[in-house]
């Protein structure tokens, strides 16, 4: 019964969440017999001369500076004044192909986009192997702004259809197209950006983080400057473990826009990996995506005395068919011996870096408490550095917990072993160490209890949902958070129940069997977080409580 409860109640999250997204619906002309997709008529945009931005992209790459891979080309255009309309017997289609030679990938962007409710929108590639859509009334937003993942080649096909009963006026205005240039075909028949050291997040190396790789997406920027570029981001934790979509990443990724419309704009990827541990000539496992964010907390003061860090609110929950997972963090200023870092370097499919010296803290302005430095080191499938759309990306320690984003340093594949190093700006000095307002700091937003806990573990939606399912009260706990002890008392209807405290290994560090009121001594365990689970005859309850200093 409860394994049925779990499945039912995981299968209303996956639809809720899945539905502001997309429908994965094919396009309405493809139900049409005859219809002519190499017909449809074609609006051709210029292609950029990329002169300058190469020798541009040369100097940043050498920096480790966020990754351009694309820029933007205006348009400006009504879709409805320009497209093809076919009339059919349960609505109307609208179709316009859009071109702009010799691009890698193109990248749909509207500053005026509204659909009323039978709207559907589409975008796919002639070959009809890529298709996003459909998106629907659930993707408009406040700023009336829109925002794709790529489509691969240098033409995309844009169709909408709309009922014939409906009143309300669609708006889609194709205002730029986004034209990637570097960073998406395949190379030397491998689908490969980034250097040949790097290692897949699903060799061995990664066989410990299995949970913290769910984590980690891809960042599509948008810059004001009409460039494109990766970062990497992190699915992030906090205390009141509701799933909320943080995502933690670096100040150097974004400009300093206090303008929601900007961020509405941003595509992160999720799942965007190969499946195994060696570089082939397969194509990647098809990322999941979604647009739109705000910024809730960043600094950007890294190149004198800041530690360089972004926390993005989506603007949507992360479905659970992503397989999702939040992942921990640590905030105390303790260096550690070993670790990972994972990130998407150049872009590419998800990758893992390994250390196995002592981090050690370091500057990278004039503040020498703010970065950890790393050392990489070579491992069973390669040597794990970072590169250019590694930025932002989380540094974990042995707890899978994350300890550090990333700014920038020296390592390439091409360099010697002692460059082979990266900075980290330190979760401990994200925590509240920039500024006292709240959009300079983590604490607000990771810790909205004001537990003072020093670090938590993650979750994903399992875990959510068997909390629901089991968390029948038997017993009220408190205090919680506690400094040395907590007191217990049944319910009237519960006379007998079984106590038992987990730490956050699993390990079994307490058991009793209680009537009525218990107080329990906790002041010989150290401080964190502990999972006390409460059983009867009728029911499980189970309760994380927090023991801090």
């Amino acid at each position: 019964m409860k394994k049925t409860l779990i499945a039912i109640l995981a299968l209303i999250l996956s639809i809720g969440a899945y539905a502001q997204i997309s429908t994965e619906e094919n396009p309405y002309s493809f139900k049409i017999d005859g219809f002519n997709h190499q017909a449809i008529k074609t609006l051709e945009v210029e292609k950029p001369d990329l002169t300058q931005v190469i020798a541009e992209d040369e100097e940043n790459d050498s920096q480790q500076k966020m990754m351009r891979f694309g820029v933007i080309l205006p348009i400006y255009k009504n879709f409805f004044d320009i497209a093809e309309k076919t009339q059919t017997t349960e609505g109307t289609i609208w179709t316009l192909s859009v071109e702009s030679k010799d691009a890698q990938a193109l990248i749909f962007y509207s500053d005026n986009f509204n659909l009323p409710r039978s709207g559907k929108l589409f975008l796919y590639n002639p070959e009809k192997t890529k298709i996003l859509g459909a998106f629907t009334h659930r993707n408009n937003n406040e700023s009336n702004t829109f925002a794709t993942e790529y489509i691969e080649g240098d033409k995309i096909i844009i169709e909408y259809f709309q009922a014939s009963n409906e009143t309300q006026q669609p708006q889609i205005e194709l205002t730029e197209i986004g034209y990637a240039y570097r960073g998406i075909t395949k190379l030397s028949d491998e689908y490969r950006s980034s250097g040949d050291c790097n290692v897949n997040v699903n060799c061995s190396e990664g066989d410990e983080f299995r949970d913290q790789q769910r984590g980690v997406c891809r960042i599509q920027v948008r810059m004001s400057s009409y460039y494109i570029g990766w970062c990497t981001g992190t699915l992030v934790n906090n205390t009141n473990y509701d799933l909320k979509p943080y995502v933690l990443s670096a100040a150097h990724c974004i400009e300093d826009v206090a303008s929601n419309s900007y961020y509405s704009q941003f595509v992160f990827y999720f799942k965007y990996e190969n499946s195994g541990c060696a570089v082939t000539n397969a194509e990647p496992s098809r990322s999941k995506s979604l647009t739109g964010t705000s910024v809730k907390a960043y600094d950007n003061t890294y190149a004198s005395n800041g530690s360089d860090f972004a926390l993005f609110l989506l603007n949507d929950d992360v479905p659970q068919s992503y397989s999702p997972y939040w992942c921990g963090w640590d905030k105390r200023n303790t260096a550690v011996n070993n670790g990972v870092g994972i990130h998407h370097p150049s872009g590419d499919v998800k990758k893992i870096s390994t250390f196995v010296t002592r981090i050690q803290s370091s500057t990278y302005g004039s503040n020498d408490a703010t970065h950890w430095y790393v050392d990489w080191a070579e491992t069973e499938n390669g040597w794990g550095i970072m590169e250019g759309g590694s930025s932002g990306s989380a540094l974990f320690n042995p707890n899978g917990r994350i300890i550090g984003t990333l700014t920038g340093g020296a390592s390439g594949c091409d360099v010697s072993a002692s460059y082979k190093y990266d900075l980290y700006g330190k979760m401990s000095y994200h925590w509240e160490s920039n500024g006292n307002a709240n959009a300079r700091k983590l604490k607000p937003w990771l810790d909205p209890t004001d537990s003072g806990v020093n670090y938590i573990d993650g979750m994903d939606y399992n875990t959510s949902s068997l909390q629901q399912l089991s968390n029948q009260t038997i017993a009220n706990i408190y205090p919680n958070p506690t400094k040395d002890q907590i007191t217990i008392t049944l319910n009237q209807a519960s006379n007998q129940a079984k106590v038992e405290i987990y730490d956050q290994t699993g390990r079994n560090i307490h058991t009793q069997t209680i009537t009525n009121t218990q107080t329990i001594s906790l002041n010989h365990l150290p401080k964190g977080i502990y999972n006390v689970k409460i059983t009867n005859e009728k029911s499980i309850q189970t309760q994380q409580i927090i023991l801090c200093e």
